[in-house]
């Protein structure tokens, strides 16, 4: 029997496209790899439960910004100049495990 396709977000995957989003450029100023640790387990836990129908990047955008804003305490501004990557973190999210979902190989 085969898997699912495409599978379920797991936290694994979660973390490593919040890292490599690294929205707040913490991660690129030498910060530990686990930085945004409180904000993947959230975002995991947010849409783990989801199907993946609803897995797009517009369902996906508030859920992150709602995250972001809580855990840095982001004012409409702040908030603002971090939507690019903000939206390029759903989108990510999105390719990875929403319904037009393709097989493969991230870092290839």
């Amino acid at each position: 029997m085969s898997a699912p396709w495409p599978p379920p977000p797991d936290l694994e995957s979660i973390q490593q496209l919040v890292r490599e989003a690294d929205v707040e450029g913490h991660l690129a100023e030498g910060a530990p790899a686990d930085e945004y640790e409180p904000e993947e387990d959230e975002l995991f836990a947010a849409i783990a439960h989801l199907p993946t129908s609803e897995l797009t990047s517009e369902n996906l955008l508030p859920i992150v910004t709602d995250i972001w804003t809580n855990s840095f305490a982001l004012d409409e501004h702040a908030l603002a100049e971090r939507e690019p990557k903000l939206q390029s973190l759903a989108a990510e999210i999105e390719r990875f495990f929403g319904p037009e979902a393709t097989p493969q190989v991230r870092n290839a």
